[in-house]
């Protein structure tokens, strides 16, 4: 399967420790992630390296479904998780101080499902629809957390 990188950038009027804060929590998912159905089975804390979880994700009308697995957790710099099953990616969100605030970066890495892959011009309709979605995302994130 083909693999592909997406990456968005936002300012946010808040600190890199609140924003960090905000997205490893796990009840919050589902409010900046318009794709994620539901999150379940939290097994350790969300922060903890090698803690899981199990996800429902709607992808061009496609459900899939997986297990979450934090691999990377710095406080108010960096959080990150791969995802297996219906979709494997991995996602990463960096905080760094910026004046006024924090300057957010998210980058997925992911490879192209094969049910998707199968759709007539999935390939390209998933790049472009994931670019659009991580910027709404940051923007989601933005308008959330702005003091």
């Amino acid at each position: 399967m083909a693999s592909r990188t997406v990456k968005s950038v936002v300012s946010i009027s808040n600190s890199p420790e609140a924003v960090i804060t905000y997205v490893t929590d796990m009840q919050n998912r589902t409010l900046y992630l318009n794709p994620l159905q539901s999150i379940s089975n939290l097994q350790g804390q969300a922060t903890e390296v090698g803690s899981s979880w199990s996800w429902s994700w709607v992808m061009l009308g496609v459900e899939l479904e997986g297990v979450g697995i934090c691999t990377e957790y710095e406080a108010g710099k960096r959080y990150a998780f791969r995802t297996e099953g219906g979709i494997v990616s991995t996602f990463a969100y960096q905080a760094e101080p910026a004046e006024g605030g924090a300057k957010l970066t998210i980058t997925v890495d992911f490879e192209v499902p094969a049910a998707v892959a199968a759709l007539p011009g999935g390939e390209s309709l998933l790049t472009d629809m994931e670019q659009s979605e991580t910027e709404k995302t940051v923007q989601n994130l933005k308008a959330i957390l702005d003091q």
